[in-house]
């Protein structure tokens, strides 16, 4: 079993503990990683629509322009529905800026007017992928820009479990925990062909969570005759909207908060077994090569 840490009092703080009330897990480093994706993200208050390239070349340049080669345009445009007693109303808010971007364009940071987003498909512990970039571009981007207000941070993790036994959904009926595991448990089991489910948590007040997850079926390559393989979706987005001041110590504990937040639903999702099959070790005695901790 994965220790809590309740166990592991050395070296946390406030901001080590989940929001909502979940058990944290000791900082632990996972050495089987299925992570396809993190991104981090953060909205700030601002009525322009568009970022000057003048100012973006600034944090580009300051940034790491050897890291990150790639420098380009890169629009967002963003939909609210609202469901009124008139009807469904939709509003668009649309921001162009632009993409830095590593020459393999795994690693990649958007800037827009509002937004500053940081994304990876080679990410290894949020420290170094997600937690260390992003302060720099923050200090960066607050400076040329002038923006004072955030009012959203996020962090996502797309965790696609792929395991060479898993040839028909049930295999996961063990490795999930029992509530997510939904009608692989249930008396149509042996019908089922795929798994798809949302849940929204309420964290706190000004907090939240999305969990989805699922079976899917994803065919297996380079053998004569592929034969069906099913893979486990683990996507968590975590948040927390709120209107506060910038100030970098602060964001950067909120944000840690956020991470130490994602990996106890991650904990949630999976079973103690297959927790301890990732192969968990402390952080502090392992390497960027050995996985990750969140």
């Amino acid at each position: 079993m994965v220790q809590s840490s309740s166990d592991v009092p050395e070296g946390t703080d406030e901001w080590d503990v989940p929001l909502g009330g979940l058990q944290g897990l000791a900082r632990v480093m996972l050495e089987r990683t299925h992570v396809e994706a993190a991104v981090a993200e953060v909205r700030f208050v601002s009525d322009h629509s568009e970022l000057p390239e003048s100012v973006a070349t600034v944090v580009w340049e300051a940034f790491g322009t050897e890291d990150f080669p790639i420098f380009e345009p890169a629009n967002q445009v963003m939909v609210t529905l609202t469901i009124t007693p008139e009807g469904p109303q939709q509003a668009q808010q649309a921001q162009q800026g632009w993409l830095l971007a590593t020459s393999d364009r795994a690693t990649a940071v958007t800037l827009l007017p509002a937004t500053v987003i940081v994304q990876t498909r080679n990410y290894s512990r949020y420290s170094t992928s997600l937690g260390k970039p992003l302060a720099k571009v923050l200090e960066l981007f607050t400076a040329a820009t002038g923006v004072t207000l955030i009012q959203r941070l996020g962090l996502r993790y797309i965790n696609r479990l792929a395991e060479k036994d898993a040839t028909t959904p049930a295999f996961w009926r063990d490795h999930i925990r029992e509530p997510f595991a939904g009608p692989l448990n249930g008396t149509v089991a042996n019908l089922v062909s795929g798994v798809h489910q949302q849940v929204q948590l309420k964290l706190a007040e000004t907090a939240g969570a999305r969990i989805q997850c699922g079976v899917f079926e994803e065919p297996q390559v380079g053998v004569p005759a592929p034969s069906p393989n099913y893979n486990y979706l683990v996507d968590l987005d975590v948040f927390r909207e709120q209107a506060t001041p910038y100030d970098a110590t602060m964001s950067a504990n909120m944000v840690r908060q956020l991470n130490r937040t994602a990996l106890a639903l991650f904990a949630t999702v999976l079973s103690d077994q297959y927790l301890a099959q990732l192969s968990p070790v402390p952080a502090e005695r392992a390497t960027d090569k050995e996985g990750y901790d969140r």
